[in-house]
């Protein structure tokens, strides 16, 4: 099976392009990708069960904040600290290993 990746900027323009809702901030597309890269690396056999819950937990609270964020309450601390945080996922992604997160 031939898997297809497509980068956060690629998802970001097509949400842009298909009317997305305003809520669709790029680091709200940012976390739907990276829901979706858990997803195919726990079937892939990447990540076990529990890493990938791990990882999904973490992605929604990040995406909570990117939400939040984009619904009005514009932080660029708080962006900084969410784009940071959302880096160290996809090295967790990458790597199989929650912990970097921590």
């Amino acid at each position: 099976m031939n898997t297809r990746r497509f980068s956060p900027a690629f998802l970001l323009a097509l949400a842009t392009a298909a009317g997305a809702a305003p809520e669709a901030s790029p680091a709200v597309t940012r976390s739907l990708a990276q829901g979706h890269r858990i997803d195919v690396a726990l079937r892939q056999g990447r990540l076990s069960l529990a890493q990938a819950n791990a990882l999904q937990d973490a992605r929604a609270l990040q995406e909570q904040q990117a939400r939040s964020l984009a619904a009005g309450h514009k932080d660029v601390a708080a962006a900084l600290v969410l784009s940071h945080q959302q880096d160290r996922l996809d090295w967790a992604i990458v790597s199989g290993n929650p912990q970097l997160l921590s």
